[in-house]
């Protein structure tokens, strides 16, 4: 179904540090994001639906996106604690139309949480959906979670429809939180 490119990992004690990843679906790639992105993320960021929901994710200038990305690239892989951001790309256009990842939440006693958004004018297209469960296969087999969480604000029916679509028997236990 998901076919994974490369996963290289360079041992430093108990820490590990992905050198590179990629996973391919149907019209998707997920990858890395590269400083070539930024005009991207910053303009996927900013979209109304987008700046709503991800408040804590809008970057307002492309300089914003451009250190956010030489931050998430050099973030240490922790097979225990994984914290991995890719882009979403759509194959036919060769665009970063979003991203999508695992990382500790806070909030939750640094359970795993799946993150992700969708510039606004690719919702409704399965996207989410797609890139959603192509994560949580490499959450799984590849970095070897047994559980993930999924954090979506209760009006955010979109959200909400996409972790259904995903939503696997070892998945997501649901708590609900305060915004």
């Amino acid at each position: 179904m998901f076919r994974e490119w490369s996963l290289f990992f360079k041992k430093k004690g108990v820490e590990t540090l992905i050198m590179n990843i990629k996973i391919e679906t149907e019209r998707l790639i997920l990858r890395k994001f590269t400083e070539d992105d930024a005009a991207s993320l910053s303009y996927n960021s900013r979209q109304p639906v987008v700046a709503h929901f991800m408040s804590d994710m809008v970057m307002e200038t492309e300089e914003d996106a451009l250190q956010w990305i030489r931050w998430v690239n050099n973030k240490k892989f922790d097979t225990e604690v994984p914290c991995v951001v890719l882009a979403i790309e759509l194959k036919s256009s060769c665009k970063c139309i979003g991203l999508i990842g695992v990382a500790p939440k806070q909030e939750l006693n640094n359970e795993i949480e799946i993150l992700f958004e969708i510039a606004d004018e690719y919702h409704n297209k399965g996207y989410a959906t797609e890139a959603g469960k192509a994560t949580i296969w490499w959450a799984f087999e590849q970095a070897r979670q047994n559980v993930l969480s999924a954090i979506v604000k209760p009006e955010n029916k979109a959200s909400r429809r996409v972790i259904e679509n995903c939503k696997q028997k070892r998945m997501l236990h649901k708590k609900c939180m305060p915004y």
